[in-house]
């Protein structure tokens, strides 16, 4: 006689899935990125910052299933205290509006860990792991020799080893595609804790893992020709628009054009030679 058990097993998870039934989160992804990855295929509002910035604090499931999300509105008022640490370590990189990346990561997360957190525990518990010196990836990387560099290959079992060499626990890689060589590039990295916020665990193949076995770690992306307009204009004349920098570069070189003129003929009148 055939076991059936199995079969009717993988239905009733279809079945699940398809009428959208929701678990409780089983741990959290704490994902930190790196701007200039983040950077490589968007236009950001400004140069990105080369640290890890904090993309979120994702409760999870090990099954894939998506968590009860059932929080409270987010409330800008009750994380006012936190702000200067979260204008540092939580900046939206891309559009520079931190208030509303706060909000999408607690409306689309957060709420998921509410209860037991509320609010203010779940923006104090990211903070607290991106601010604690036993989880800093990039010292521990830079420590390990294995910082961003723009000339040689990462490993991805290296950069993995180094940080459970640090924390004690492995971590979740994930790549993107910059946008000027097409390779894989460093884009985040992850940390797994348990549901209380606090126990660092082994990232398991549920954190959507994504980095193939080599890949790009760069400090900074490639200059095109606009960005390095821009950083330039950025440089120098911070509060003036690109149109004025251009046309002070236009007067600069027809002042500079006539005084050469001007002065180059009254030496040659007044020595009665003829100019050359």
């Amino acid at each position: 006689m055939v076991n059936k058990a199995p079969f009717i097993v993988s239905i009733f998870n279809l079945v699940l899935l398809t009428i959208g039934v929701k678990a409780q989160f089983d741990y959290f992804q704490m994902v930190q990125q790196w701007p200039p990855a983040t950077c490589s295929g968007v236009r950001c509002y400004a140069n990105p910052p080369a640290m890890f910035t904090i993309h979120g604090l994702w409760p999870s499931t090990y099954s894939n299933v998506p968590p009860v999300c059932a929080g409270q509105p987010f409330d800008r008022a009750q994380i006012a205290t936190l702000e200067p640490q979260l204008n540092t370590y939580w900046p939206d990189v891309i559009n520079g509006n931190n208030q509303r990346f706060w909000k999408h990561e607690w409306d689309n997360h957060g709420t998921c860990s509410d209860p037991p957190f509320n609010q203010l525990q779940y923006f104090q518990t990211t903070l607290n792991i991106r601010t604690n010196h036993n989880y800093d990836l990039l010292a521990i990387l830079n420590t390990a020799g294995l910082g961003p560099t723009a000339t040689t290959t990462r490993q991805y079992q290296a950069i993995e080893g180094a940080i459970q060499a640090a924390t004690g626990k492995k971590p979740g890689l994930r790549c993107n595609k910059n946008a000027q060589s097409k390779r894989k590039q460093l884009f985040e990295i992850i940390l797994c804790f348990d549901k209380n916020g606090v126990t660092l665990i082994n990232c398991t193949q549920f954190a959507g893992i994504t980095c193939p076995s080599q890949f790009v770690w760069l400090d900074r992306q490639p200059l095109s020709l606009v960005s390095a307009v821009g950083e330039l204009k950025n440089s120098l004349v911070p509060h003036v628009s690109i149109l004025k920098f251009l046309f002070l570069c236009i007067l600069l070189s027809i002042t500079i054009l006539f005084r050469k003129r001007f002065y180059g003929t009254r030496r040659g009148g007044s020595g009665g030679g003829k100019q050359e």
